[in-house]
Parts: C-alpha cells; sequence; structure tokens
C-alpha cells in the first residue's frame, strides 16, 4: 500500500469520530497508525468512544489515570512528509473536554534532517483547552518546507481530565490559510562570507528583527536576545553581551553572568510548565509558567499573574496580569516560542531575567490613586492675593 493509501486509511478511521460522553469499560482501541506517548507509564489511556459524538459515529479520547498535574500525554500518528513538502497543511478536528486541569489541544511538528531542531511546530499552548467546553472545531496549519522528512500529529494534555477528538481532518491549503508556527518567525541562520578562527561574535540572521518568542519587550531568535544590553550568539555557541557578558548552555543548564552576577539556572519544560530554577547572585530563583499562571520569585521580590484572555493578544501570545479592581498592576506578554514545550534555554532564561522581578504598569493603565489633599491652601497653587472686601 502506497503512502497515500496508508494515509487515507488513516484518516478514514477517524474522520466518522465523535467527542463524546465518558466511555464504557469496553471501549475500543485507537485506530490503526495511531499511539499514545505519556510522561510517566500509566498516567494516562486512550481508545475510542462511540457515545455521544459531535461529527461522527466515535470519538477517540485521551483520559488521565493519575492525580499528578504536572503529567502529559498525546495520542498521535507520525508518516512521512514527501508529499506535502513545499506546502501548507491543516490539521484539524472536533474537540471536547471535561474537567481538564492543565490544558489541552491539537499539536503538529514538522521535522527535518535534525530532530531537535523542528523546521515547524504548534500545540495551541498559547490558545489552550481548560475546563470543560463543549464541541467545537481546532486546526493547527504549518508550513512544510522541502527538506520536511517526517509530521507528527495528534491530541495533547498535559495535567488531569479527559479530551475528546473527531473529525480529524488533513487538508493542503493556500497561502490565504494564516499559519498558526509557533517558530513561523524563526530566522534561519547565515553566514555573509567565509569566517576565519577569530573569536568573534556569530553573525545573526540576515534579518535578524524576525522574533522567534518574546517576554515582555524583549525578543529573541536563534542568534539574538534583544535585551537593553543585546545578546549575540557565537559560533561556539556561547552568548555575549555588548558588555563582554558571558552566558553558557549546558544541556538545561544555564550558565554565566547576567548584569554583574553569577547565574546558575536550570529549565525544565514539557509538561504543563516551565520551570527555572537556580541562583542569580546570591539569590534564589524560581520562574513558573503554565496556561493559567505565572510567578517569578528572584530572594524579596515577586511578580505573581494570572492569564488573561485579552482578545487584542495575537494568538501566539499568553498575557498575565495582576490588577486591583480596573486597574492593572502588572503585566507581562509571553509569545511564540517561550510557550512552547522546548523552548530555547539561555534565550528564555535571559528574556525573563531582564524583564525584571518588580511590577511593572502597562502603558495606558489607569494611574494609582493618591491619598487625598487635605488642605485647602495646597490647592491654591497660585496663591493669588483675595482683595480685602471694605
Amino acid at each position: 500500500m502506497d503512502f497515500r493509501k496508508k494515509l487515507a486509511a488513516l484518516l478514514l478511521a477517524l474522520a466518522s469520530t465523535g467527542a463524546g460522553a465518558q466511555p464504557s469499560e469496553g471501549a475500543q482501541k485507537l485506530p490503526v497508525g495511531w499511539y499514545v506517548t505519556e510522561s510517566a507509564p500509566k498516567r494516562y489511556e486512550a481508545g475510542v468512544d462511540s457515545s455521544a459524538t459531535c461529527e461522527g459515529n466515535r470519538s477517540a479520547y485521551l483520559r488521565s489515570l493519575s492525580l499528578d498535574e504536572n503529567g502529559y500525554g498525546t495520542f498521535m500518528q507520525a508518516f512521512g512528509a514527501h508529499d506535502f513538502r513545499g506546502k501548507r497543511l491543516r490539521f484539524s478536528g472536533a474537540l471536547r473536554i471535561k474537567d481538564v486541569e492543565g490544558w489541552a489541544g491539537l499539536w503538529m511538528r514538522v521535522e527535518g534532517p535534525d530532530p531537535k531542531q523542528p523546521l515547524a511546530f504548534d500545540n495551541m499552548q498559547s490558545r489552550a483547552l481548560v475546563g470543560t467546553a463543549g464541541c467545537k472545531r481546532y486546526d493547527v496549519v504549518l508550513d512544510v518546507p522541502k527538506e520536511a522528512t517526517t509530521i507528527m500529529a495528534g491530541l495533547i494534555m498535559s495535567g488531569t481530565g479527559q479530551a475528546w477528538l473527531d473529525g480529524v481532518r488533513f487538508e493542503v491549503v493556500d497561502t490565504s490559510v494564516p499559519v498558526t508556527d509557533l517558530l513561523a518567525s524563526r530566522p534561519v541562520v547565515t553566514a555573509a562570507g567565509p569566517s576565519g578562527l577569530e573569536d568573534a561574535p556569530a553573525p545573526v540572521a540576515k534579518n535578524d528583527q524576525l522574533p522567534l518568542g518574546r517576554v515582555g519587550d524583549v525578543w529573541f531568535n536563534h542568534g539574538r536576545i534583544a535585551a537593553d544590553k543585546p545578546y549575540t550568539r557565537r559560533k561556539d555557541g556561547v552568548w555575549v553581551s555588548i558588555l563582554g557578558e558571558e552566558v553558557y548552555e549546558h544541556g538545561i543548564a544555564v550558565t554565566g553572568t547576567l548584569g554583574q552576577r553569577a547565574l546558575e539556572l536550570k529549565l525544565k519544560a514539557g509538561g504543563r510548565r516551565t520551570l527555572i530554577e537556580g541562583t542569580w547572585g546570591e539569590e534564589p530563583v524560581n520562574i513558573q509558567l503554565t496556561p493559567e499562571k505565572l510567578t517569578m520569585r528572584w530572594g524579596r521580590n515577586m511578580r505573581e499573574m494570572a492569564r488573561h484572555l485579552d482578545p487584542q493578544v495575537g494568538a501566539t501570545c499568553n498575557r498575565y496580569q495582576r490588577t486591583e479592581g480596573p486597574r492593572v498592576m502588572d503585566q507581562l506578554d509571553v509569545c511564540g516560542a517561550a510557550l512552547g514545550t522546548r523552548p530555547p534555554n539561555a534565550q528564555l532564561i535571559i528574556s525573563f531575567l531582564v524583564n525584571g522581578f518588580s511590577p511593572t504598569l502597562p502603558a495606558g493603565s489607569l494611574p494609582i490613586p493618591r491619598p487625598p489633599v487635605r488642605s485647602r491652601q495646597a490647592l491654591d497653587t497660585q496663591r493669588t492675593a483675595i482683595p480685602m472686601s471694605p
């Protein structure tokens, strides 16, 4: 059976499925070609449910078996990319969720020769589904480059709860359909010409204004972190600021010097939260990012903000803010690859740290009220003399 027939068989297996009620104990296994991966054994189960569907006769479901909110699971398929190279591919389906503590969404990933460097990726984390919600169609749209080798897609759920998927479609669309790729702005790093052996910062992309991700006003790509004191990446992988401070990556560990303070941090991602822990200077750092909340601690300094579903925020951003009544007391946007399950370590850590650990009032926010003026004389700024009556 050739590739198109295999793919057609997989799509046919889920094309008439629907999201429904709690599955029975005798629910069928997933269709051929789909399989489950998870953060730890026996935390999630998947199967086929034929009750209360959305668009067809049955749905595939993913359900947590553990109360551990840090786990994640997915049911997925993987297939060759050769028939879609140079095209724009949309993966869509009808989703329904129940009691999801964490988040759920569709995901798709396009891989090339190096699996550690995906060519395109989106997991809906910036528009994640939480709680309980009825049937609705969602999609992810990615460009498939000519060097692509494999495409993977499925349903992911982080934390606890249950999610159903049906009406699965893979469609080639034209360029009028916008991509949802979290990596869409990633530039290709290319040198302007032959290089010697000098220890100099590596050249960045021809258009180094294209961000891969952003935290607040600080954006980054694979060769640059655009902070007030920008960092560039040398050929040996070391990040160097314009002040000569160096930051190193060792797996999930990031060390070096930032703001004249020693840096020793680790970044852990892949589940329902991204965690940054360690020390900066002599103070402990703890930064936790989830779809619902952002907490940043450094010594005695702390910022704590909840996710705010602002319709003006782009589809690839999460806005976190703290309010008191009508006033916004603190706000920070986290965008693009900063929300991914495999964010770039040094870029993300530096971006968070340079944003600071003190609340920041957004532009245009209501002023903080001042104590009332109690002296009438204080209001008379011109001290105009009033003539005495005769």
